[in-house]
C-alpha cells in the first residue's frame, strides 16, 4: 500500500483546518493527498515544483472544460502535513529541520525534494525530523512540514 502525503493538524495545535471546494482544471487529475496551486482560476497538481501552494487536495478528481467538477482541498496556511523525502542528490537528516524544500513529482507520487533544500527559499518548511508518526514510525525519510509559500501570503513574503 503506497501512503501519500497526509493533514497531521495544524501549528496552533487544532486537527481541523480550513477547507474550500475549488474547481479542478480541465483534463487535469488530481489525487487525494497532492498539493495544488491555481493555474487559469482552478487547481491543479501539474508542474507543481516551484508554485504558489493553495493546499492539499482531499479527494480523487479529474476537472472538466465546464469547470464544475469541484475537490476538497485543505487551504490552512497552519496547517501540517506529514511527507515523504525523495532523497535524490541529497538524503534528508536532522539538520534540516527549520530549512526550506520545494516538492515534485506526478499526482499521488509527489515528494519533497530534497536536493532543493534551502536556508532561504522553498515551498515548505521542515518542522520536524523522524516524527514517529503511525503507519512511517520507522522510516526515517518522513518529515512534518508546513506550506511556507501559501496562495494566501502575500507575494515577497
Amino acid at each position: 500500500m503506497a501512503i501519500t502525503p497526509r493533514l497531521i493538524g495544524n501549528i496552533d495545535g487544532k486537527s481541523n483546518s480550513v477547507t474550500m471546494e475549488l474547481p479542478v482544471a480541465s483534463a487535469v487529475t488530481v489525487t487525494a493527498g497532492d498539493f495544488v496551486y491555481f493555474a487559469s482560476g482552478r487547481i491543479t497538481s501539474a508542474t507543481v515544483l516551484g508554485a504558489r501552494l493553495i493546499g492539499q487536495v482531499q479527494s480523487t478528481a479529474t476537472g472538466n472544460a465546464g469547470g464544475t467538477v469541484k475537490a476538497l482541498v485543505v487551504v490552512d496556511p497552519q496547517a501540517k502535513y506529514l511527507v515523504d523525502n525523495d532523497n535524490v542528490g541529497t538524503t534528508y537528516a536532522a539538520s534540516h529541520v527549520g530549512q526550506y524544500v520545494d516538492i515534485a513529482g506526478a499526482t499521488g507520487a509527489q515528494l519533497l525534494d530534497t536536493s532543493s533544500v534551502s536556508t532561504t527559499t522553498g515551498q515548505f518548511i521542515y518542522l520536524e525530523y523522524n516524527p514517529n508518526i503511525s503507519p512511517v514510525a520507522s522510516d526515517v525519510s518522513w518529515a512534518v512540514v508546513k506550506i511556507a509559500e501559501h496562495a494566501f501570503s502575500p507575494l515577497g513574503s
